[in-house]
């Protein structure tokens, strides 16, 4: 009765199975990478401003402080093709968190006058 979800047995597509797998193992160990590095990516927050204008002409359009006192902000080039979230610990530190591409603003209803 259960047979069909047992897995189906080797067949000769079990060489491209395992390449398949190997490069999928390959992707998840250069995201874990580049996570890493993008966890240890800090500068004193002057800096790291500075370098996202330079670099990529990003600007800060978000910011938010957590209750621990860490400031969020997220930077974006005005056509969006960039964006990257910072997160600022109290004494200074800045480091990158997330980055990435296609930022969007939301669009914001207009509130009715007859309400």
């Amino acid at each position: 009765m259960f047979d069909r979800y047992l897995p189906a047995p080797v067949s000769r597509n079990a060489p491209s199975r395992a390449v398949t797998l190997a490069g999928l193992a390959a992707g998840f160990l250069m995201a874990a990478t580049t996570v890493a590095s993008a966890q240890s990516a800090c500068l004193p927050h002057g800096k790291l401003v500075d370098l996202l204008d330079g670099r990529y002409s990003e600007q800060r359009v978000a910011v938010g402080l957590e209750s621990n006192g860490r400031l969020f902000e997220i930077f974006a080039a005005d056509d969006g093709a960039t964006w990257t979230m910072v997160v600022t610990t109290p004494d200074g530190a800045s480091c990158v968190v997330a980055a990435g591409l296609e930022w969007q603003e939301p669009e914001r209803e207009e509130p009715d006058p007859e309400t």
